[in-house]
């Protein structure tokens, strides 16, 4: 993939960092920015933060940041250039077919097993939405099927709903004509390589390699992740037959994991964040038939039981979530310890239980969108009040089974993370079952404490540098560094060399005095001999003195923008702020200087400090050469470049308005 250079360009132009994250998370605009919870890391307190001025993002929790190129591979977990192929789709971009050429050795070795997986993915969804609408078994079966369901060409079209054919290796044949290797295949859960090992020995050595596709004869429904690429399919046989599983699904993959997915979750965003809460159901039907219904606020968890990924993932859209139980769901108790999940990472909760043998999906296609939603609005409780209800069902006057009802009722009053929710919750409850309050807050307590001897071993988090004895959580390598206090003291020169980056970075095409000239022209004449001891910066130097030779002067854009992931990351850091200046300061009569007021003199004293610095360190350096000679002549010079030194740094204090001693 080589895309032309004024395509990237005007991709990134287009690009509006508010629009690209906002398919990803709910933000709130807050002053200027945009905050939220970062997507990255799991928080409560917003510290993700969106400048719509400088088209930039930045978590001041974990660290990441950079330009929308930058948040789409994050977030997606793809290349540079599958970032801009997806921006490029979003703004309707046309990436010219030459861009498209065969990979050139280079790029082939480069391509990960991720990428290569996801291009066989949304091949595959491709052909089954081929099968399904140009072939006769696609149409008679498959597509009768969809539309005896009621689902209309639109929704089919909305959700890319497919077909595979009965037989066993017409995926894997049309696959490998278009180059598509049977390894890759296998990995993306689309073909399953046959055992021989147990065969006769008659078989002869190409059985052995031989694969067979692993949807066949069935429905296809793909899954897509956020942003709406294809990670896995289900697939539903429509044969009587008790022997063949009703559902198969893409197993585990390098791209696919079903605790993290959410179906329909791409489809249902945008409604999501319009109504600010979301609908829970189990199955690929329910949350399409929904749709159809004008119901599309709703997600499934797709038969699994649900996790704290897949609640942390609907949480960045919403903290509002109504859960859809089937009249006749077997194992609802069961269900029921698994949304403690949700109460604990300080979502709203609520329920709705259909009536008997009804579902989401023949509910609605039975009564009608209004009805639908009547009933809900009518049968919808608290999450509380519907687990109370559920376990005080068939236990009579039985006091053992009554006061474990009680318990497994308060063991999910105490996930509430709000006190004023669950002191609510606990009144409640003591309504229901008639008992002291104070009771139910004393065994909360209990159970609270026997937990607290027990804690989760496994909420370590995997972004995680280590120092000595101690260990930084979810730090970039800047951060990393200027987190350690004693890592400065013995290297003050680190948040000067950030200093002179950062102004760099803001205010380096800035023109100034005669000629034309730049402030990075000022700057890096200053500091021409220097050589930064922070990777990054050094790089960041670097780059501008590339430019400068050749007679342009980057600015913040060319950084933002830039195709190396850790300078875009860098920029980000030093760009984004943490604090907003509020406008009512000034309204009160308070003047905050801004720096550009007095660039040069801002930028001499910054280089003064650096200078001083450096002569530290060179007089440190020199005094330990000092007291390891005793050579009569080294020990004179060494004495010499020491009273030079001590004058220099003299000079530089006076200039700093300090005292050298």
């Amino acid at each position: 993939m080589r895309i032309p250079t004024d395509i990237v360009q005007q991709i990134q132009l287009r690009a509006n960092i508010v629009e690209v994250v906002g398919d990803f998370v709910s933000l709130k605009k807050k002053g200027k920015d945009y905050k939220a919870c970062c997507p990255f890391h799991n928080e409560n307190t917003p510290s993700f933060s969106v400048s719509s001025s400088r088209n930039i993002f930045k978590c001041f929790g974990c660290g990441k940041g950079g330009d929308a190129v930058t948040f789409v591979m994050e977030i997606e977990h793809i290349s540079y250039p599958d970032a801009l192929i997806y921006l490029a789709k979003k703004y309707q971009i046309e990436i010219p077919e030459t861009a498209y050429a065969p990979p050139t050795d280079e790029e082939m070795a480069a391509q990960t097993e991720k990428e290569a997986i996801m291009i066989a993915l949304n091949y595959a969804k491709d052909y089954f939405k081929d099968k399904l609408l140009n072939t006769n078994e696609g149409k008679a079966i498959g597509l009768s099927y969809f539309k005896e369901r009621d689902f209309n060409d639109n929704i089919i079209s909305l959700f890319e709903l497919g077909y595979s054919l009965e037989a066993w290796d017409d995926l894997h044949k049309t696959a490998e004509k278009a180059l598509y290797k049977a390894e890759i295949l296998e990995k993306a859960g689309l073909l399953i390589k046959k055992d021989n090992q147990n065969n006769n020995q008659n078989n002869n050595q190409n059985d052995k390699n031989h694969y067979f596709d692993r949807f066949r004869d069935r429905v296809i429904f793909p899954i897509h992740n956020v942003g709406g690429r294809v990670i896995g399919f289900g697939g539903r046989t429509l044969r009587k037959d008790k022997n063949i599983a009703k559902y198969i699904n893409s197993p585990e993959s390098p791209v696919y994991n079903k605790s993290q997915v959410l179906y329909g979750l791409f489809q249902s965003k945008k409604s999501i964040r319009e109504k600010d809460f979301c609908f829970l159901v189990e199955g690929y039907t329910d949350v399409i038939s929904l749709h159809q219904a004008g119901v599309e606020n709703v997600v499934a968890s797709s038969g699994t039981s649900l996790t704290i990924e897949q609640i942390r993932l609907l949480r960045r859209f919403t903290t509002n979530i109504t859960v859809l139980y089937d009249g006749d769901a077997a194992g609802i108790k069961a269900a029921l310890r698994g949304i403690d999940l949700i109460l604990e990472e300080g979502l709203n909760v609520k329920v709705v239980l259909f009536p008997d043998k009804q579902d989401p999906d023949s509910y609605v296609r039975a009564v009608g969108t209004t009805a639908f939603q009547d009933y809900i609005q009518e049968n919808a409780q608290s999450f509380i009040t519907f687990k109370a209800k559920i376990y005080l069902e068939g236990i009579d006057k039985d006091p053992f089974k009554r006061a474990e009802a009680i318990k497994e009722v308060v063991s999910s009053i105490i996930k509430i993370p709000e006190i004023i929710q669950r002191s609510v919750f606990y009144q409640e409850t003591a309504n229901i079952f008639g008992i002291d309050e104070q009771t139910l807050i004393s065994e909360g307590n209990k159970i609270k404490a026997q937990e607290r001897k027990n804690p989760n071993q496994n909420n370590q988090s995997n972004n995680q540098y280590n120092f000595g004895d101690e260990t930084y959580t979810e730090l970039t390598a800047i951060e990393f560094l200027e987190a350690k206090s004693d890592i400065i003291k013995a290297n003050p020169i680190i948040p000067q060399e950030k200093e002179h980056i950062r102004l760099l970075l803001h205010y380096g095409s800035m023109e100034i005095g005669e000629n034309n000239a730049t402030f990075a022209n000022y700057l890096l004449s200053e500091i021409n001999e220097i050589s930064f001891q922070t990777p990054i910066y050094q790089t960041i130097l670097d780059i501008f003195k590339e430019n400068l030779a050749k007679g342009h002067s980057p600015d913040t854009n060319f950084f933002i923008h830039h195709p190396d992931t850790e300078v875009r990351q860098a920029t980000a850091d030093l760009l984004a702020q943490k604090h907003e200046i509020s406008d009512e300061w000034a309204k009160l009569g308070i003047r905050i200087p801004k720096q550009d007021e007095d660039l040069n003199t801002v930028s001499y004293t910054h280089l003064t400090r650096m200078k001083a610095r450096l002569v530290e360190n060179l007089i440190t350096e020199n005094n330990k050469k000092l007291r390891l000679t005793t050579d009569e002549g080294e020990i004179q010079e060494y004495l010499m470049i020491s009273i030079k030194l001590k004058e220099t740094a003299k000079m530089l204090a006076k200039e700093l308005g300090n005292v050298y001693r």
